[in-house]
């Protein structure tokens, strides 16, 4: 079996959020993994496969995501850096949100080792209220 690059890893994880199966993105995650996303209902610091685990379960008990788009990827080495939108509805006021993310990810042995999000959260804060 050949290898995927970072950036296969991370379009595969991408495809996989797509279709709601997270199992599969934390069979993608390192033991040891940071998981980062501050400043969102659901952010913190998380570590590891259970780390990003309890990050998607809280981001399923907070929004409903209604859409999630990758305008670009860059890849330099093990390293991937997205730009996109992510849309929710909040579960709680029904107001829906449109957020731009810079995602950086690396990758090491074919596991990501880092997912450090970056999100512009005022419209996301704002559907809470």
């Amino acid at each position: 079996m050949i290898a995927m690059t970072p950036k296969e890893t991370i379009d595969a994880i991408y495809a996989a959020f797509g279709r709601a199966d997270i199992p599969f993105i934390l069979s993608q995650v390192a033991p040891d993994a940071v998981w980062r996303q501050p400043g969102v209902p659901w952010g913190g610091d998380y570590c590891g496969p259970a780390g990003a685990g309890e990050f998607f379960s809280k981001l399923n008990a907070v929004v409903k995501t209604t859409g999630f788009e990758v305008e670009e990827n860059l890849d330099v080495g093990n390293n991937v850096v997205s730009f996109g939108y992510y849309t929710s509805k909040n579960r709680t006021t029904g107001k829906t949100s449109r957020a731009r993310f810079i995602f950086r990810w690396q990758v090491t042995n074919g596991k990501v080792t880092l997912y450090d999000a970056v999100v512009d959260s005022a419209s996301v804060v704002a559907a809470t209220k």
